[in-house]
């Protein structure tokens, strides 16, 4: 296995987050990973510089080689992928991607590669979206979804899709667990895996400024304490 796919039940729900923390997980265990984020929108401006904020934070855990690419298409606006592209008049290539993807395999293990927005976004249009660049790259995903209300629903139906699109589910990662969860809570982890016949493979804690700490080692060691890095690899 040369890669694996990081999605979610939509955005917002810490892929960014995940991605860094597998990173700096699998690193520890002596396993040459990188981050890899293909397509970035809601680009951030520094000085003179676009830059992908994502790619930010994997810099945390992360430090990229010389010319080493982390990102192969970026874009200012913040809307799906299809339509950012679309007004940037830079349409997504796939083949871009693969290239890239093919290039940061020839000089590491594993390649942690973080999609955009939910599963379901289209990368160029209805036929063409994050489900078919997955086949492409021919690699696994991870399902990251939150503890809160709504979670049965948003990741039953990710996974579903995900089924339906003959994709192959290494696990689903909880993000965002409360150090005091109510019973609404603690019953959902165990009925995500009943809805979605798919093992919840880590839960990781919730931190205030989660993104401004997650450089600290402490910080770090608490979110993959509870992460099966072996159910990922197996």
């Amino acid at each position: 296995m040369s890669g694996i796919f990081i999605t979610g039940t939509s955005t917002n729900v810490g892929k960014t987050i995940i991605t860094t923390c597998l990173t700096y997980a699998f690193r520890k265990r002596n396993l040459d990973a990188v981050p890899y984020k293909p397509v970035q929108c809601g680009a951030i401006i520094e000085g003179e510089e676009w830059l992908a904020p994502d790619v930010e934070l994997y810099r945390k855990v992360y430090n990229p080689q010389e010319n080493e690419q982390l990102n192969s298409f970026l874009y200012e606006p913040r809307f799906s992928p299809h339509f950012a592209a679309q007004l940037a008049g830079n349409p997504i290539n796939p083949e871009v991607i693969k290239r890239d993807y093919q290039v940061l395999q020839e000089s590491h293990e594993l390649i942690l590669v973080e999609g955009a927005g939910g599963l379901a976004v289209p990368l160029i249009d209805e036929l063409y979206g994050t489900p078919e660049l997955i086949k492409d790259l021919n690699i696994p995903i991870v399902i990251v979804t939150q503890a809160n209300v709504g979670t049965l629903n948003a990741t039953s139906m990710t996974a579903h899709y995900a089924q339906s699109k003959g994709l192959n589910i290494k696990g689903i990662i909880i993000n965002g667990y409360p150090e005091n969860p109510s019973e609404g809570v603690k019953d959902n982890l165990t009925m995500i895996e009943k809805t979605t016949s798919i093992p919840v493979i880590g839960i990781v804690p919730h931190f205030d400024n989660v993104e401004a700490r997650i450089g600290e080692k402490e910080v770090l060691e608490e979110l993959i304490k509870e992460i099966d890095l072996n159910k990922l690899l197996d």
